[in-house]
């Protein structure tokens, strides 16, 4: 019979590496995924923007 002992070996989403790296039941993406990625990415934008932003104050100071 198996024991387990930790968490750490029970499968999750969090511990699975490619969990939603291949498609399920749907061709692409589902929504909630997609709204996900949606949000980080205008993150990542943001960050970018903020970046050069910062960069241009800092070249242009006095």
């Amino acid at each position: 019979m198996l024991t387990l002992r930790t968490l750490r070996q029970i499968a999750t989403s969090r511990t699975i590496p490619s969990f939603r790296s291949a498609p399920g039941r749907h061709q692409g993406a589902s929504l909630v995924d997609q709204g996900r990625m949606g949000h980080h990415q205008s993150r990542a934008q943001a960050a970018e923007t903020r970046r050069q932003w910062l960069q241009q104050q800092w070249q242009n100071r006095p």
